[in-house]
């Protein structure tokens, strides 16, 4: 067993080619992203030392801020003092919104921030008036030397500016609560201001609601002697008017049109009076003829009649007990019987008499209801006489009345205002003062850069995969096969620097070297081939590339050296168009590849044999294409175990393509180096290869353990 076929067993036994594999952008695997950040650390690098700075400049220019906050309530009802107050309570709730998002505007108005700026002397405080800067130096020293220098601000104006920038209000939801927030670079201060601009307002309120009565109260006063003199003019003419018609009366009703009421009523009365009377009359007429009188009341209530109409009836027991037992003729009966006839004869006497009574109180009343008949003609005469004075009476005590009742309303008004300017009616109030807050406005330092650092890794590495995604390299394994759709036979790490010089073809890879992960990897792609075309002999491997002529023809080099450690036949043909090969090896053939070619002799004469074993065919400057043809079956029959050609880039030159075209060469080797190699000269050198069933893909230049 050869030396190399010992070295690192395992791992030549572990790196059997890769199954299928997802084919998700290569941008969405961890390793890759990790890959490309260290492929361009500097790109991720910058972003995060820029943000940082930028962090540190703010940390250091923007000077600490607090907000103090206060929480006022407006009742839009306000409190029910008097009965009737300037301004009536409204209690519909959009109307209430309306009114506390108007105190809103106020509470942030410049009337009630000025007299703040006022009562803490902020025209005079350098927080409130601006910090002179550099830049705002520099620019007034120009504006200053170009002639437009603009003049000195007012420093009140300057530091009410300032406030309203630094007061913000806002009406919290679903209530009538307004929150108030003043910012300083002072804790203190700021709850200083936010407590004065509370109080300013609930001043200012208190004083505009007194102001505004006191207001409305003097114009009522100056309308109050007005309005007096006005229902004393209107009194005396209608006294005047009354006293002129010698109309007497109340303010509802005249005298005369009282007497015809009451003498209206009386003859009705009298009239009513003289019908009862009447109906008596003819019910004791009725009793006197005969008829019965136990209707009659006057008849049967009489006390004189009641008693006659006892004895009455005593005596007829008598008679009719006399009648029964003694007989008609005996003198009791007799007896009896005359003092019953006289005392029917005085019953009907008494009836006489009430019915004369009833006649006269007849009589009586038809006679006072004619009277007043008449009287009642007489006084609706009168009345008719001062009718029309009397309308115009009306009129006029209307409008005293009217006079009279606009005097007394305002008059009463103006007490009422008078004692409502005493009194504050207003139940806005301070429910929360503000006191001095315990954190900054923003986040901590601490955060803010760590911020700064996530921010700056985060542009970084989205630079970096950007930039990486731009360039287009192919820079692993990985990529090129999620690129192509196809595996790779293998990748190989990066040589080192001594193999690409000169003196590398004389030595010995393998075993001078010793077993380096760039040997391992480069024997381990040797034994694929072979495993890849097996029974070919020679093996005849063709090495090319899309864009990198350094890395193909180094891993050419690689793939001789390493076979001719091995102790096999190897020929390393130079046939690429720069000849990077022939300078490198410093020395002539016996006979040139032309000659050779041309006269048929044998193909050890036009090679040169290093002291590592290792033949190599230099390159044939002007080799005509007709002997060119001849190079394949030449390389078939030289009997090596290995002979591997180093072509030129993909389409580059005809010999290249002529090569690569004889199906008789089993092996070919397209190189793509992780990090010179680009996606668009790779799919360019694909699509000029077409489907070529001896294609092998092989990555250099790759990361170790791809």
């Amino acid at each position: 067993m050869t030396m190399v076929e010992n070295v690192r067993n395992g791992l030549l036994i572990g790196a059997a080619p890769r199954g299928d594999e997802g084919r998700e952008p290569w941008f969405l695997d961890p390793r890759e992203i990790l890959r490309s950040v260290r492929q361009r650390w500097l790109t991720v690098l910058l972003p995060v030392l820029l943000f940082l700075a930028v962090a540190a400049a703010w940390t250091t220019f923007n000077p600490p801020q607090f907000t103090a906050s206060t929480q006022i309530l407006i009742d839009p009802r306000g409190l029910q003092v008097v009965k009737d107050g300037l301004t009536t309570p409204d209690p519909a709730s959009d109307a209430s919104l309306l009114l506390v998002d108007s105190q809103l505007r106020v509470l942030t108005s410049d009337d009630v921030l000025g007299r703040v700026v006022d009562r803490f002397d902020l025209a005079g405080d350098p927080e409130f008036l601006g910090r002179d800067s550099l830049l705002g130096a520099i620019r007034a020293e120009i504006q200053r030397l170009t002639g437009r220098a603009e003049p000195p601000a007012d420093p009140r104006l300057k530091a009410l500016r300032a406030l309203r920038d630094r007061v913000g209000a806002r009406r919290l939801e679903r209530s009538f609560v307004l929150e108030l927030g003043v910012t300083s670079e002072d804790r203190e201060k700021a709850a200083r201001l936010a407590r004065g601009v509370a109080e300013t307002y609930l001043a200012r309120d208190a004083a505009t609601r007194s102001d505004t009565t006191r207001k409305a109260g003097e114009a009522i006063e100056g309308r109050l002697a007005e309005l007096r003199d006005a229902l004393r003019k209107a009194e005396d003419k209608a006294q005047a008017f009354r006293a002129k018609h010698n109309i007497v009366g109340t303010r509802a009703q005249l005298v005369s049109e009282q007497q015809l009421t009451q003498l209206s009523d009386q003859l009705g009365a009298a009239r009513a009076k003289a019908l009862d009377a009447g109906a008596r009359l003819r019910q004791i007429d009725g009793v006197l003829a005969g008829g019965p009188s136990d209707s009659v009341n006057e008849i049967v209530q009489n006390p004189t009649i009641t008693s006659l109409r006892g004895q009455l009836a005593a005596a007829e027991r008598l008679r009719a007990d006399a009648e029964e037992t003694l007989g008609r003729r005996h003198p009791t009966y007799q007896a009896a019987l005359i003092q019953e006839k006289a005392l029917r004869d005085t019953i009907a006497a008494e009836t006489r008499r009430i019915a004369a009574a009833s006649r006269n109180d007849y009589q009586a009343a038809l006679s006072s209801a004619r009277t007043l008949a008449d009287t009642l003609e007489r006084r609706k005469a009168d009345a008719l006489k001062v009718g029309n004075e009397f309308v115009q009476l009306r009129e006029l005590e209307r409008q005293v009345e009217a006079n009279r009742t606009i005097y007394e309303s305002f008059l009463v008004r103006a007490r009422e205002l008078q004692e409502q300017q005493r009194l504050d009616t207003s139940a806005s109030r301070i429910i929360s003062p503000a006191s001095p807050p315990e954190k900054r406005i923003g986040p901590p330092t601490p955060v803010v850069f760590v911020a700064a650092l996530v921010a700056g890794l985060g542009v970084g590495l989205i630079g970096s995969l950007a930039l990486e995604l731009l360039a287009g390299r192919v820079r692993s394994r990985r990529r090129l096969e999620g690129h192509l759709g196809r595996q790779a036979l293998d990748a190989v790490p990066r040589a080192p620097w001594s193999l690409a010089a000169p003196a590398a073809l004389h030595g010995e890879i393998g075993t001078t070297r010793g077993d380096g992960r760039y040997e391992v990897a480069v024997a381990r792609l040797r034994h694929r081939l072979g495993a890849a075309f097996p029974g070919q002999a020679p093996l005849v491997v063709l090495v090319s590339a899309a864009d990198d002529r350094a890395g193909k023809s180094l891993l050419a080099r690689s793939l001789a050296l390493s076979a001719a450690a091995d102790r096999e036949r190897v020929i390393l043909v130079d046939a690429d168009p720069k000849g990077t090969l022939t300078r490198d090896l410093a020395a002539t053939p016996h006979r040139d590849l032309a000659a050779t070619l041309r006269d048929g002799t044998p193909l050890a004469d036009a090679l040169v044999t290093l002291s590592s074993g290792l033949n190599v065919l230099p390159r044939a400057e002007g080799l005509p294409r007709g002997l060119a043809a001849r190079l394949p079956d030449l390389l078939l029959g030289s009997g090596a175990d290995l002979v591997v050609v180093d072509l030129g880039l993909v389409g580059s030159d005809v010999t290249t393509e002529r090569l690569i075209a004889d199906e008789r060469l089993p092996a070919l080797l397209l190189a793509a180096s992780a990090r010179r190699s680009r996606f668009s000269a790779i799919d360019r050198a694909m699509r000029g290869l077409g489907t070529n069933r001896r294609l092998r893909l092989v990555v250099t230049d790759a990361q170790p353990g791809e």
